[in-house]
């Protein structure tokens, strides 16, 4: 672990609290620290519209923001969901009304897509379907509203609604699908090191004008059950992360769903893969304006931070919770199970709309850096389009 100080910068105001809270309490974890940087009310990233320096404002999400995801690359993910969704409907007997989640939409892209599509396709299947929004962002909700609204106009006025947290839906209150895309990837991970005999945790400290790192003891029982659950096994010196955060949500998405489908689309790993011993540095990685960077005291509040995702552990504690896995594989043979390449057909190939597509299913691209995991909850197994290509490594879970 190195022992010089760390240069910082960001929201000054984030950063005076951060030292406050370090003051008061002593060091914090990594998670806690991830937190405040993403989520603080007042100064988190996710939380407020990004301010240049001339106090012109942009967008954090998108082609002039930050970084950008698989929607706003192309509408064509929305519009193949809307089949594999059409498909789920049939199966579960087209209830009234479908419910469809979307947890953490982001800038309201895919949301706009989806339901655009809908309405040109499906207008019986709109006008059953309540879409439900996730978002604990006041800033990305008035985006989001905005950005449907366009698409949209006044459409269902008691079929769209938010809230701020899953935890405020009521158990058992979904006939449908909750569907997520690169969200779990944003949750706050508790950071380790194996340091012989044992595995420690990284703690953020300030001293002398600087966050430090120092390592402790794990700061919680939870963080040892989490290790031994997954077989977590690390080599001397190496650093990984730990997803708590992401077992809780996964609970919470089993106790939500009665009956129906969870998607979740994200960037990550199989469990084997996700520590193996050539993965020394873990995966936690910071984007600002498209550049990468792997210092997350940098830019406090002002850049993304991110940890993929340990699909193995999300499938084990889905099961665990009733959610039983159906299927997993990459985005690109998502997209090719529901038929994306017959929907640009006749397309011009230099087209925006193609260009973007094989951005999604070249090689080593978004779309098999991307996977899906698809699980069930009060239904048998049924075959969906979406899973007719399997990828390799979808029976390690």
């Amino acid at each position: 672990m190195p022992s010089d100080s760390l240069h910082f910068s960001g929201h000054p105001k984030l950063i005076q609290k951060i030292i406050e809270e370090i003051s008061l309490r002593g060091p914090l974890t990594f998670a806690r620290f991830m937190e405040l940087a993403l989520y603080d009310e007042g100064h988190g990233y996710y939380m407020t519209q990004a301010v240049e320096q001339d106090q012109s404002s942009r967008e954090r999400i998108g082609w002039q923001g930050d970084f950008f995801t698989a929607p706003e690359l192309s509408p064509i993910v929305a519009k193949t969901l809307v089949r594999q969704v059409l498909e789920i409907d049939a199966q579960l007997g087209h209830p009234s009304p479908f419910v469809f989640v979307e947890m953490g939409g982001g800038n309201g892209t895919f949301a706009a897509d989806f339901l655009r599509h809908c309405q040109e396709i499906a207008p019986d299947f709109l006008n059953r379907l309540f879409y439900q929004l996730v978002e604990r962002s006041p800033y990305l909700q008035s985006l989001q509203s905005s950005r449907i609204r366009e698409a949209m106009g006044h459409w269902g006025e008691s079929q769209l609604t938010w809230v701020s947290s899953v935890e405020h839906l009521a158990a058992d209150s979904v006939t449908g699908v909750m569907f997520s895309n690169e969200l779990v990837d944003a949750f706050p991970v508790h950071r380790v090191r194996l340091k012989r005999p044992d595995l420690q945790e990284i703690f953020v400290d300030y001293e002398n004008g600087q966050f430090l790192e120092r390592l402790g003891p794990l700061s919680s029982r939870m963080l040892q059950d989490y290790v031994d659950r997954h077989g977590v096994v690390l080599q001397e010196g190496q650093v990984s992360e730990l997803h708590v955060a992401a077992e809780q949500w996964m609970a919470q998405v089993a106790r939500i769903l009665r009956r129906g489908i969870a998607i979740t689309v994200d960037y990550g790993h199989t469990g084997c893969d996700y520590y193996a011993s050539d993965r020394k540095d873990g995966t936690l990685i910071c984007y600002f304006q498209h550049a990468v960077s792997t210092n997350p005291y940098i830019r406090v509040g002002a850049q993304d931070m991110t940890a993929h995702v340990n699909f193995s552990a999300l499938a084990k504690s889905g099961s665990a919770c009733g959610l039983l896995p159906v299927g997993f594989t990459t985005l690109a043979n998502w997209l090719m199970g529901l038929g994306v390449e017959e929907m640009v057909e006749g397309h011009d190939h230099e087209s925006k709309e193609v260009q973007a597509l094989s951005q999604l299913l070249r090689p080593h691209g978004m779309g098999t850096t991307f996977k899906v995991l698809v699980q069930r909850k009060g239904i048998e197994s049924m075959p969906l389009q979406g899973l007719r290509y399997r990828a390799f490594f979808d029976d390690v879970l």
